[in-house]
This record gives structure tokens, C-alpha cells and sequence, in this order.
């Protein structure tokens, strides 16, 4: 493989967020008068952007203007304190810079929101990523490749010289709708949106196996 851009997701691939989306979500609810989730119940809320989650926490029959509101109260909580314990996973700190001292370009693309991506990446990854790009209406969010492709045409590498890495199904979606290598990874947050392995490109246990997949 010739390889010069890695792409990740944020949420589950290169962050532990869950119990601090979590205590957001909890928040949210309880500002709400709207009853509270277990760790277990929010992680099946996440994969597929800020509004399907709130939206997925809210009592079910709220209305859509409700949950609109509940949705800029959440993001608003979450740029205020979500990441009270959120921390890289294990190596991931150490994989990003060995990328960059092959080469490599390296960028998240996640569904939350983008202030949020922005922010985070700024915080646990300084120096370690080229591009950081959450979700910004109108342009549709991953599986769509819309976004996918404007990193790469930014970093002048092509799809198939390129990599993208995730931990749920809609990962795997985007990588193929925009036709990088899909790569999967064990330690994630797919409890909706399962990850497929047998469609994958490659499966990792760790972050340090991207390097070795690499070599």
C-alpha cells in the first residue's frame, strides 16, 4: 500500500467521549425535566451526529421543535464541560505522531458537531492533525463522502492512497462511498450502528497495528 493520508473518526476511535456524552446528555434531560440514561442506554444514541443523540435521549412523542431546543442546550453544555474525563485512547497520541513523521496526513472527520471537533482536536491533539472537520449544515454528514473527499482534495492525495478509520458501520460507509480503505477498529462505540467486520479492509486490536498494517 502507498499511503499518505489517515482519516479518522473522533468519538470511539481516537477519544473516549462516552461517559462524558453521558453526563451531557444527563444534564441536557435533567434541565429538561425529561428523565436520564444509563452510560449503556447513550451509547446507543451515538455514531450518527449530535442530533439524532438528543433526539434518541428526549421522551419519546417530543416534538421536533423541542428537540431542537434540547439540541442547542446540549451543545452548548457540551462546549462548557464535556470533557471533564474524556482522554485520547491508549497509543493513539503516539500512532498520530509516528504518522506525521512518515508523512503521513492526518485529519478527523466525525459527525459531532464541529465546534466540538475543532476544540477537542485543538486540546488532545495539538500539532498531531493537519485538518479537523465535524458536522456543518447544510453539507450531509458521513456516510455521505462529500466531506471525505474535500480532505483529500485538500491534502492532493487520492482515495485509494488514502485510509479512513472507524468503529461503527457508517465508518465503513463512507469509506467506501468515497473509496479509501475502511479500517476498523475493536475498542469502540458501535452498539447501534454495528461495526462489519468481514467488510473491512483491515480489523485492529490496537492503534500501534495501523503502523504495522502501514508497513
Amino acid at each position: 500500500m502507498n499511503i499518505k493520508a489517515v482519516i479518522f473518526d473522533m468519538d470511539g476511535t481516537v477519544l473516549h467521549t462516552l461517559p462524558d456524552l453521558t453526563m451531557v446528555t444527563n444534564l441536557t434531560m435533567k434541565q429538561l425535566g425529561y428523565p436520564q440514561h444509563t452510560q449503556e442506554e447513550v451509547e446507543t444514541f451515538v455514531g450518527n451526529g449530535a442530533e439524532r443523540l438528543v433526539t434518541q435521549a428526549c421522551p419519546p412523542g417530543t416534538s421536533p421543535e423541542d428537540c431542537k431546543r434540547a439540541l442547542k442546550r446540549w451543545q452548548a453544555n457540551y462546549l462548557e464541560c464535556g470533557d471533564a474525563t474524556t482522554e485520547p485512547f491508549p497509543g493513539i497520541v503516539e500512532t498520530l505522531r509516528e504518522l506525521r513523521s512518515r508523512g503521513i496526513k492526518t485529519a478527523v472527520l466525525s459527525n459531532k458537531f464541529d465546534a466540538a471537533v475543532r476544540e477537542l482536536s485543538d486540546h488532545y491533539f495539538p500539532g498531531l492533525l493537519d485538518k479537523s472537520l465535524g458536522e456543518i449544515p447544510p453539507i450531509p454528514r458521513k456516510p455521505d463522502p462529500t466531506m471525505l473527499l474535500h480532505i483529500l482534495e485538500e491534502f492532493g492525495v487520492k482515495p485509494e492512497e488514502a485510509a479512513y478509520v472507524g468503529d461503527t458501520s457508517v465508518d465503513v460507509e463512507v469509506a467506501r462511498n468515497a473509496g479509501t480503505l475502511a479500517v476498523g477498529v475493536s475498542w469502540g462505540y458501535d452498539a447501534a450502528l454495528p461495526l462489519p467486520v468481514d467488510e473491512l479492509d483491515a480489523y485492529i486490536n490496537k492503534p500501534s497495528e495501523l503502523l504495522e498494517l502501514l508497513d
